[in-house]
């Protein structure tokens, strides 16, 4: 999807809403000084799909 919705950190795990509506990811950012890596959850309008099919 570009950079409209990538970045340097790694995207996973697409889903689109039961009504069609939404899109879901998450954003798994580099490790921190644990080792571990945060993960948050993102979401977008479903016509950006649309859009950069350019449709």
């Amino acid at each position: 999807m570009g950079d409209t919705i990538n970045t340097a950190a790694a995207e996973n795990y697409p889903s689109v809403s039961p009504d069609g509506k939404f899109l879901f990811f998450d954003r798994r950012l580099p490790a921190d000084e644990n080792g571990e890596k945060p993960v948050d959850i993102y979401w977008a309008d479903a016509k950006i799909i649309e859009e950069l099919r350019g449709e």
